[in-house]
């Protein structure tokens, strides 16, 4: 079955809610991003370092609009991705006491983004039903 096959399966059936919370707790995270840029701006010292942040903003807005769309098995590529993003506690805990504020944001979007995975996990797992046909 190819991927295209897929995701237009997936697409045809109703989405959760929770998909759909989940995407808002991530959009509210990228905004809380963007509010961190701007707060840092003057730590960005060349157009490398900006090109770099605004993609990592634009990425995590992407991955909200794709959690909105339902897909069942994307929950376990923002697992992992989250998992690889605990290697920056470290600095949340420095941000907290040299700039406060940042500290703070990234503690929310940490928060926020906990909440949109324990949500995405709640979801029911779906019944195909060309599968329940196989197997009668």
């Amino acid at each position: 079955m190819s991927i295209n096959k897929t995701l237009s399966e997936e697409n045809t059936q109703p989405v959760h809610p929770n998909y759909k919370k989940s995407a808002e707790l991530l959009y509210i995270s990228g905004f809380l991003g963007i509010g961190n840029l701007i707060w840092k701006y003057d730590t960005l010292e060349n157009e490398l370092q900006i090109f770099i942040a605004i993609i990592v903003l634009a990425f995590g807005f992407v991955l909200a609009y794709v959690t909105s769309k339902g897909i069942e098995w994307f929950k376990y590529i923002l697992l992992a991705l989250f998992a690889f993003g605990l290697i920056s506690i470290p600095f949340i805990i420095s941000d907290i006491l040299n700039e406060p504020v940042v500290g703070i944001i990234n503690i929310v979007q940490t928060i926020l983004q906990i909440y949109a995975l324990v949500l995405l996990f709640k979801i029911p797992k779906t019944i195909n039903p060309n599968q329940s046909d196989q197997k009668n």
